[in-house]
C-alpha cells in the first residue's frame, strides 16, 4: 500500500462520526445505541444497534451484541418509536439481512 492510499484511509478514519441513539423506556431509564446499520424491508425500517459507551475502556470491556429495533410511528409528542424485534421469523430474516452486510464491513466471531 501506497503512503498516499494510507493517508486516504486515515484521512476517512477522522470523519467517522457514529450515529448515537438515546431512547428511554417506560420506566423512565434511558440508553445509548450506536447505529451500525440500517435498512428497508417489507416496509418498515430496520436499525441494527450496539450499546454505545462514553468510556473507550467500557466499549473494550463490553461483550457486543446487536440488537435490532423496528422503526415505528411518532408518538403523541412526535418522537419516533423503536420496537425491539422479538418476533422469531421477523427476527431470522432482518437479522439474516443484517448479518450479511456487516460480515462485509466487520470481522466477528460466530
Amino acid at each position: 500500500m501506497q503512503d498516499k492510499d494510507m493517508q486516504n484511509i486515515l484521512d476517512a478514519d477522522d470523519d467517522y462520526s457514529p450515529t448515537i441513539i438515546t431512547l428511554t423506556d417506560e420506566n423512565d431509564e434511558t440508553y445509548q445505541f450506536e447505529v451500525v446499520d440500517e435498512i428497508d424491508y417489507n416496509e418498515e425500517h430496520y436499525l441494527a444497534v450496539v450499546e454505545h459507551f462514553d468510556d473507550p475502556q467500557k466499549a473494550l470491556e463490553a461483550e457486543p451484541v446487536l440488537i435490532i429495533f423496528r422503526v415505528g410511528d411518532a408518538d403523541e409528542d412526535g418522537l419516533e418509536t423503536f420496537d425491539i424485534v422479538d418476533d422469531d421469523e421477523e427476527f431470522f430474516e432482518v437479522g439474516g439481512i443484517f448479518e450479511t452486510r456487516l460480515r462485509e464491513i466487520y470481522e466477528f466471531e460466530e
